[in-house]
């Protein structure tokens, strides 16, 4: 299964831009998703780790730390995801076996294709993008 923190983080922001510069609490983000406030206070912990979100430890989160237009969904992507790579390629293949001697090298290359292009889109799309659509 893949991993849901990129969508999770970009609904967090989405919340903390659309209250205006109120203090956010993790508890209020998490009824918006639907989920345990552990696992936003987590996200946020990484978000304002990366530098995209400022909290206060009595009101929770108070903002963007750059503005949404210069925040890519790049960005938010590396912040929150533990490994980046799109996808993995087994290794240890029988390098006697005609496809196990060149599947590696055939799909590191590929892969690599795929991950540039996904992070040239996601780097393309700005958080203030979302917003627009969101409104």
């Amino acid at each position: 299964m893949y991993s849901t923190k990129l969508s999770v983080s970009i609904h967090i922001m989405s919340v903390i831009i659309l209250m205006e510069g109120q203090p956010v609490t993790s508890e209020y983000i998490a009824s918006s998703i639907n989920t345990n406030s552990a696992l936003v206070r987590r996200l946020m912990s990484r978000l304002k780790k990366a530098k995209l979100i400022k909290t206060s430890t009595k009101l929770g989160v108070t903002g963007l730390a750059r503005e949404a237009k210069d925040i890519s969904l790049l960005d938010i992507f590396i912040a929150t995801e533990d490994h980046q790579d799109l996808f993995s390629i087994h290794s240890n293949t029988n390098p006697n076996c005609p496809v196990g001697a060149k599947i590696e090298v055939t799909l590191k290359n590929l892969y690599d294709n795929i991950q540039t292009a996904t992070e040239e889109k996601l780097s393309a799309i700005s958080l203030a993008d979302i917003i627009k659509e969101l409104i």
